[in-house]
């Protein structure tokens, strides 16, 4: 799968990952922040998008904790979301940068092939060559059966009445995928190509690498070691962390908190979780282990 996993999963609604050579803090998605003003629990945690509960059942440990807050932040706010607005920075503006334009033929009738899987490519037809490569992809990944661990917190959330804001908009999170041409995107897809299967396996493979919870060794694992450019790694992460924590510390202090983002942007030496100790936070790993489903 390669870079295209990445790709795909490294923003919320996409959600996630980071090549880090930094040896300390690897294990553990569930962290309490202490120190500076925070005068209540507070903590951080690493989601995932496409999570298959089939083979482990949802945090209940996160849960519990998410309980005991009184205001969550995602990356996104969901409850603010315009479908028409992500539909926009969804579509391709050029037609010479429809996939079926960049793929070479032996790439593109495997991609319809398996795009015959996916009810919502089905239905749209060529048209789903309007949107861009990378959009595509993050559909042709979604089997309907896979559960987004940041929605369910999202929709406990709700139940409990928390307030739920997000730390970035959409604006800001679409001009990360903006950051990688179409036929750069392209490529990836015509080098997944090559091994895909189904977005069964994919998801299966990505629920066994996130329970290890290695918070600096998701992309090296999910990515089959394979090098990310520097530029969209740049753009898609460490830019944007620095953003989150920004806004993470004028959000913390005087209301229990739970702060819920994709799990690659925990670790490594410009993650959000060294980027908020040089604020002056201290981090205490909250074990919890995934409890498989049979």
């Amino acid at each position: 799968m390669k870079k295209l996993i990445y790709a795909c999963l490294v923003l919320s609604g996409f959600s996630f990952f980071l090549i880090s050579q930094a040896q300390a803090q690897t294990q553990g998605l569930l962290w309490q922040l202490t120190g500076k003003n925070i005068k209540q629990p507070t903590y951080l945690y690493g989601t995932i998008h496409m999570y298959d509960t089939s083979m482990y059942k949802l945090p209940e440990p996160v849960l519990a904790k998410l309980a005991q807050t009184k205001q969550v932040y995602f990356e996104l706010d969901f409850g603010k979301i315009n479908p028409m607005e992500i539909m926009q920075y969804a579509m391709v503006k050029d037609s010479t940068e429809r996939l079926d334009k960049l793929l070479d033929a032996a790439s593109l009738q495997k991609f319809k092939e398996l795009a015959k899987s996916s009810a919502m490519l089905q239905m749209m037809g060529d048209n789903m060559f309007r949107l861009k490569p990378l959009f595509l992809t993050t559909m042709l990944l979604n089997n309907g059966k896979a559960v987004a661990i940041d929605m369910e917190m999202y929709n406990r959330a709700k139940q409990l009445n928390d307030s739920i804001g997000g730390l970035e908009t959409v604006n800001e999170q679409m001009a990360a995928i903006n950051a990688m041409t179409a036929v750069s995107q392209a490529k990836m897809i015509q080098e997944m190509l090559k091994t895909y299967t189904t977005a069964d396996d994919a998801i299966k493979k990505l629920t066994s690498i996130y329970v290890k919870q290695q918070i600096n060794t998701l992309l090296t694992e999910m990515n089959d070691n394979a090098p990310m450019d520097a530029a969209f790694n740049e753009a898609l992460l460490t830019k944007r962390n620095i953003v989150m924590a920004t806004r993470i510390d004028t959000l913390v202090g005087k209301t229990s908190t739970m702060i819920a983002v994709g799990a690659g942007h925990l670790g490594g030496p410009q993650g959000l979780i060294a980027l908020l100790k040089k604020k002056g936070y201290q981090f205490k790993n909250v074990p919890f282990t995934f409890t498989k489903a049979h």
